[in-house]
């Protein structure tokens, strides 16, 4: 009976290790700016649904979005929309309106130079390729 509680709370405590080695470390908002300002992203769901279009932004020193966007995952003309950006509260905040996703999002960048946004549940719902400068013109 010992030796079972035992192997219990080891797994217990191992468990609670492994949750906290592998919590997710999300980048300050500052950073996040300083990777995407002066540069252009190209953004694409996980999942395409109603409202989710890929996009392309520029990100201006001056905290103004330039941005174009079609139907997910299909060719065909881009539209062209703005918006602003900020760092609030530690966390990089994009305002776009018209319907887009807009706030305050928590990301993470991995080894490729991908940037992940994450929704307010932690789930990374958009992935960014970083384009040096602004080669779409926008």
């Amino acid at each position: 009976m010992k030796s079972t509680s035992v192997l219990v709370t080891g797994c217990i405590l191992a468990s609670m290790l492994a949750g906290s080695a592998f919590a997710q470390v999300y980048m300050a908002g500052e950073d996040v700016a300083k990777v995407v300002t002066g540069n252009t992203i190209e953004g694409r769901y996980r999942e395409c649904g109603v409202g989710r279009n890929d996009f392309r932004e520029y990100y201006d020193q001056e905290g103004l979005i330039r941005g174009e966007e079609r139907a997910c995952r299909m060719v065909g003309n881009w539209s062209q929309y703005s918006g602003h950006w900020e760092v609030k509260d530690g966390k990089f905040c994009v305002l776009l309106g018209s319907g887009r996703d807009s706030g305050c999002f928590d990301y993470t960048i991995d080894s490729k130079g991908t940037l992940h946004r994450y929704n307010e549940k932690g789930v990374s719902e958009v992935e960014f390729q970083i384009y040096d400068g602004n080669p779409n013109h926008l």
